[in-house]
């Protein structure tokens, strides 16, 4: 039998997640996520002038969460506060926009492409932060 607070915190979550059916889910100790897909889609599409700035700042977005869950398990073998969950919503928009080369945003379209198809071959950092965090044991 749970707990009275195992039985409040699951009927709590289940408020939640009836009262916002959106909300993104992550899984204890992980980066993944359930549930909601396109909230950072609607915050790259408002940000981006067309699909090929879009397909850039994709890129960037996975060279920011490379660095941000680097920076959070890092945090977690310091024993620091940290935060191990799923990154949707809760990404740094301004942090990832500037980390785009001031003038590629001024590039036509058709020159930004050659850019993000660079951008695709490169190395976002995104599988050596997974593999840090798990060798750290801050994810499973």
């Amino acid at each position: 039998m749970l707990s009275i607070e195992k039985q409040l915190s699951a009927i709590t979550m289940a408020v939640i997640l009836i009262a916002n059916p959106a909300t993104t889910i992550a899984a204890e100790n992980s980066w993944h996520c359930d549930g909601a897909t396109n909230i950072d889609d609607d915050e790259i599409k408002a940000r981006a002038p067309n699909r090929a700035m879009v397909r850039v700042l994709q890129e960037y977005r996975d060279r920011w969460d490379a660095q941000h869950m680097r920076a959070q398990c890092e945090a977690f073998v310091k024993g620091e506060p940290h935060e191990i969950s799923c990154l949707n919503g809760r990404r740094n928009w301004d942090e990832i926009e500037a980390m785009v080369p001031e003038e590629v945003w001024e590039l036509p379209r058709s020159a930004v492409r050659p850019i993000y198809l660079a951008l695709q071959e490169e190395d976002s950092g995104a599988s050596a932060a997974l593999a840090y965090c798990r060798d750290v044991g801050a994810i499973e």
